[in-house]
């Protein structure tokens, strides 16, 4: 290699690196945000609580009551095909439950779509932005549990119990500045579970 061509490719990197510093906007950031405590307190405050879910995943609590949910968690056959998805969450310190009815999940042997009445508790123990580069513009959070129980499962239409290799892994998710939902996936196939 010619010193003059080496001297090109150094000159080429410089100038590369130039314009990416000088041509960067001040959103970009050399450190990924944290969420702060406020945001972490804000998301418990606004998802603490009875929530609905049309079929197009908004809440709307005037689909079903919190009585009639109630019920149906006690005796799931009264779930019919047009109860919509519901979830109860609260918070006690850095605990989590979270209990509901999803109609949309697929167990792993099955090819078909089996509703399941869930439950889960664990203890909060991190949060991250879901998407750093975006945060906190897209404030989704991404919160690592660790389970004080195992996600139990139940199968509605076979009456039975399923197991999964959910870790704990939940997604606060928001939308218009408010966290309306949390979404659970199972550890190696990031099938939906609520």
């Amino acid at each position: 290699m010619s010193l003059t061509s080496s001297m090109t490719g150094r000159l080429v990197i410089s100038l590369m690196l130039l314009l990416v510093i000088t041509g960067c906007s001040r959103q970009v950031r050399w450190k990924h945000p944290t969420p702060s405590t406020e945001l972490l307190q804000k998301a418990m405050t606004d998802l603490h609580g009875y929530h609905v879910f049309s079929d197009f995943d908004t809440r709307d609590n005037s689909l079903l009551s919190r009585e009639d949910a109630v019920k149906m968690l006690a005796d799931n056959s009264l779930i019919t095909s047009d109860t919509p998805n519901f979830k109860f969450i609260s918070f006690s310190g850095n605990e989590i439950t979270i209990v509901g009815y999803n109609q949309y999940y697929r167990p792993k042997t099955q090819n078909y779509r089996s509703p399941i009445i869930y439950r889960y508790r664990g203890k909060l123990e991190d949060a991250v932005y879901s998407l750093p580069h975006m945060a906190p513009v897209l404030g989704d959070l991404k919160v690592t549990s660790k389970p004080i129980e195992n996600v139990q499962l139940w199968l509605v239409n076979e009456q039975q119990a399923a197991s999964t290799d959910f870790d704990g892994s939940l997604m606060f998710k928001v939308w218009n500045g408010e966290y309306f939902d949390i979404s659970a996936f199972t550890t190696k196939s990031w099938d939906y579970l609520f």
